[in-house]
């Protein structure tokens, strides 16, 4: 069995300890022989551009980042390919991202840094607090679910989005319906988009959706920038329409210098990098080692995506 490995994201070390778990595997840093790979450990750049052409043998692909925009994953289905993505990796460091971004607002944090660069003492009386706040979470995937658990502790009400009624731990309600979402909107005090970007998605935080938000609400995305319409919310934020929006995905990115985003107060920014953990390489080393262990015995692999 020939297996491709791209070791970049999981790091020398975890390259070598696969490499002496599973002696029997043949594993290739390069693709080249691609004719006798069976399964491709990759990250984005390979799995778009393959031509499945060159590949007859290959039976699973385990992509290495959890969104899988971009992706056609019809023709993976048609040839009979197993398609995962990497779930569980990055949830808990996005997780603690989004909080950094709401605290940042609530606590006030530029506000006391440029206190401190000047030895000004200025308290803010009456900063908002997360506890018995309400939460609307749009994506109820890895992310969600941690996010969820998280504001569970702040004793926040826990509203969740997406297309299965089914109830869910940490969530007070789950919702499905796009009347449901408005009124959930028009509550929430903090508004976060953790979907996946696909077809019906694109978009579909639109200007209509943005216009609900109170105005002493926060928006956060660490979704896609394609998910939200950012001309729209740009708007808003300049007409102080809402309280703040802390966003780590952008349309483009990345987000061009003389995008007004970067200029405003109300606005705080990181480059797509809210999964940033010292404890990356090690979970999707695990998560290599489990489903690796799974396909091998016969048994289906985790985190497959199909449509």
């Amino acid at each position: 069995m020939k297996v491709y490995v791209d070791p970049r994201l999981i790091g020398k070390s975890n390259y070598e300890k696969l490499v002496d778990k599973y002696q029997n595997i043949e594993f290739v840093t390069e693709i080249n022989d691609t004719k006798n790979l069976e399964i491709l450990f990759a990250m984005p750049q390979i799995v778009k551009s393959m031509n499945l052409d060159d590949y007859p043998k290959l039976k699973w692909i385990q992509y290495l980042m959890a969104g899988f925009d971009g992706l056609d994953l019809t023709k993976f289905t048609e040839r009979g390919i197993v398609f995962c993505n990497a779930q569980d990796i990055f949830s808990k460091s996005i997780a603690e991202d989004v909080f950094t971004k709401i605290l940042f607002f609530n606590r006030n944090v530029k506000h006391y840094l440029e206190s401190m660069a000047e030895a000004r003492w200025e308290p803010i009386r009456e900063e908002p607090e997360l506890t018995n706040s309400n939460v609307l979470i749009l994506g109820v995937g890895s992310i969600g679910k941690e996010l969820a658990k998280r504001f569970k502790a702040f004793e926040a009400y826990v509203v969740g989005y997406r297309t299965r009624a089914v109830p869910e731990e940490y969530f007070d309600k789950i919702i499905t319906t796009d009347e449901e979402l408005v009124d959930a909107i028009k509550q929430a005090d903090h508004v976060i988009l953790a979907l996946p970007l696909n077809e019906k998605t694109v978009g579909m935080f639109d200007s209509r959706k943005i216009s609900l938000m109170k105005k002493t609400a926060l928006f956060v995305n660490v979704a896609r920038g394609k998910v939200v319409d950012q001309e729209a919310l740009i708007k808003v934020l300049q007409e102080k329409q809402i309280r703040g929006a802390g966003l780590d995905v952008m349309d483009p990115e990345p987000l061009p210098s003389t995008n007004p985003l970067w200029k405003m107060d109300n606005v705080f920014i990181t480059p797509h990098n809210a999964s940033s953990s010292p404890f990356m390489r090690e979970r999707l080393y695990e998560m290599i080692v489990m489903n690796l262990d799974r396909y091998l015995k016969g048994e289906k692999v985790k985190y497959q995506i199909s449509e």
